[in-house]
């Protein structure tokens, strides 16, 4: 009788680890979505603030353009090209100010790990991966780094606590540190200005 009743016992504990099995899958899988949700969310706000600060500088081109017309040809050339340059110089330190201030919103933290989550899948293979985070942005460096690990656990990201000389984001370096994806908002705006330069070249 006590055989059959430590089989049945044997039973119902194999049957419960299974089920516990199953929805810790489950649980798992709905939290990558989301986060994968989450991620797209963020880069498409990013993209439209991007848009955004080119509509502008298209509409500001537009109308120096109109003002050019009316100036002698041989200044025109001369003109343009300091005018350019100085609504390029405009446009850039306005786009630049809008990422700083992505500080003030209530999610920079989760942007922050957004941002080091794509640095971690640059650097895929160069595990373990150093996090760096400007002064100000330095006590939400262990739960950005958390953040990442639990999206990537295969990135082993650790927080380093010597700040990066940077406005905001996030700068990530390899293990070996010879490789490193910066993130903070100087890059960003730098990888912005040839795309500014060219549209508004054709513009004025």
């Amino acid at each position: 009788m006590n055989e059959v009743t430590n089989e049945k016992i044997t039973a119902l504990q194999r049957i419960i680890l299974e089920q516990a099995s199953q929805q810790r899958e489950a649980f798992a899988t709905d939290a990558r979505k989301e986060a994968e949700a989450w991620l797209a969310k963020e880069l498409a706000k990013l993209d439209r603030e991007t848009a955004a600060v080119i509509v502008d500088a298209k509409s500001r081109a537009e109308d120096i353009h109109r003002r050019q017309i009316l100036s002698a040809e041989r200044e025109k050339s001369t003109e343009a090209l300091r005018l350019q340059n100085r609504l390029l110089n405009e446009v850039l330190k306005k786009f630049q100010d809008g990422l700083v201030r992505l500080r003030e919103r209530n999610d920079y933290e989760r942007i922050l790990a957004a941002l080091a989550i794509d640095a971690a899948r640059i650097l895929k293979g160069s595990a373990p991966l150093k996090l760096r985070l400007a002064a100000i942005d330095a006590p939400m460096g262990d739960r950005v780094a958390s953040a990442v690990n639990a999206k990537l656990p295969e990135a082993a990201m650790i927080f380093e606590h010597d700040p990066a000389q940077i406005l905001g984001g996030c700068c990530v370096e390899s293990a070996d540190g010879r490789r490193q994806v910066n993130s903070d908002w100087q890059s960003r705006t730098q990888d912005a200005a040839d795309a500014l330069a060219d549209r508004l070249l054709v513009l004025l």
